[in-house]
């Protein structure tokens, strides 16, 4: 019985030494120059073009780095009423930020950060609470013997509570438990914009700082150099064309 992957094989290899035999002949017909010409150009077309979009990337960055030099922190009402900061981010890559903001360069070393950073977010803020004042009315016969007087100034965003004792000629106050609840809601924008929003409304904010990767902007039009190899029948003969084409591109990675 006879092994069809042998034919298999022998068809593949006859294949192969066809495809051979003919580049070979096309390559002896074929001259240099009019090859290496073509191709000189286009390397060079292609070089002044990728120039052209690498300046065009940096202007973007060097605006928008500028104005985070000189933005300061704004703020709005949210729609249920919170406030919310904005502040503009920096756009560089890591050794870069060293030079726009020192501060955050090494809050992200400290960070010990194994993969690439894409975005850091850096906040310092108060939480600014009102004043509490209560007073106390003392009866003139517990001053000889002292008193003890508990308090709380509780609410939803932060819990006080201890006492107040006179014993012995002395007035001490103790605080035994001071929690304050906050949140926070931070978001970027695709313009570098930082928003952070808290429901606490005694958060305050003093400095908010942040820097991006610069993403890579693609387009599916794209005008570039082209150069086609290819075979003319009629002449019988190899032929290289060069020149600008419009392109589409169909799918993104």
């Amino acid at each position: 019985m006879v092994n069809p992957f042998l034919f298999l094989y022998i068809g593949i290899n006859l294949f192969i030494y066809i495809m051979k035999t003919y580049i070979i002949q096309l390559l002896k017909k074929i001259n240099i120059r009019d090859i290496v010409y073509p191709i000189v150009i286009i390397l060079l077309l292609g070089a002044l073009s990728f120039s052209v979009n690498k300046c065009s990337q940096h202007k973007d960055q060097y605006r928008n780095n500028i104005e985070a030099l000189n933005d300061t922190i704004k703020y709005f009402k949210s729609k249920e009423g919170d406030l919310v900061a904005t502040k503009l981010a920096f756009e560089s890559d890591v050794k870069t930020l060293k030079l726009l903001n020192e501060n955050l360069y090494n809050e992200i070393e400290d960070l010990k950060i194994k993969n690439k950073v894409k975005e850091v977010i850096y906040v310092d803020g108060i939480i600014d609470n009102p004043e509490q004042d209560t007073t106390y009315i003392i009866q003139h016969d517990t001053i000889t013997r002292g008193f003890y007087h508990p308090f709380n100034f509780n609410n939803q965003y932060r819990i006080l509570e201890g006492n107040v004792q006179y014993k012995d000629d002395s007035l001490g106050v103790k605080i035994e438990k001071d929690q304050i609840m906050f949140d926070y809601t931070v978001a970027m924008d695709k313009d570098n914009k930082i928003y952070i929003k808290s429901t606490n409304p005694y958060v305050k904010y003093n400095e908010i700082s942040g820097f991006t990767i610069p993403r890579e902007k693609r387009k599916r039009w794209s005008l570039g150099p082209a150069v086609n190899f290819g075979y003319d029948p009629i002449q019988n003969k190899p032929s290289v064309s060069a020149g600008i084409s419009l392109n589409y591109g169909i799918f993104q990675w």
